[in-house]
């Protein structure tokens, strides 16, 4: 399964998570916040151009980074593919779950 934004925007949202998407190689990295808005990872230096979108790094990406209440899990390309499949087959978050419950 491909990596695409549009979904990695949805699971953070939904799992209310935090995630960084970085090219080791380069240093480029875009994150997606709890509330799906990407923005960059790092600060860009003042007058840079940018000359790379959240999509172009996403398609290169080999680690990504995901912080959920404080704790901290970096993944590789092939098990961010499978963490998104296993979360886009049953949507709904835990907290959600726990919520229908009460």
């Amino acid at each position: 399964m491909s990596l695409q934004l549009i979904n990695l925007r949805k699971i953070a949202i939904q799992k209310e998570l935090e995630i960084t998407f970085k090219e080791k190689s380069s240093g480029r990295s875009w994150k997606i916040a709890r509330d799906g808005v990407i923005k960059f990872a790092f600060p860009k230096p003042w007058g840079d151009p940018l000359d790379y979108s959240p999509e172009q790094v996403l398609d290169s990406a080999d680690e990504f980074n995901l912080v959920v209440e404080g704790r901290q899990q970096v993944l590789g390309r092939k098990e961010m593919e499978e963490f998104v499949a296993d979360a886009l087959k049953s949507p709904q978050s835990a907290k959600t779950s726990d919520e229908d419950r009460e």
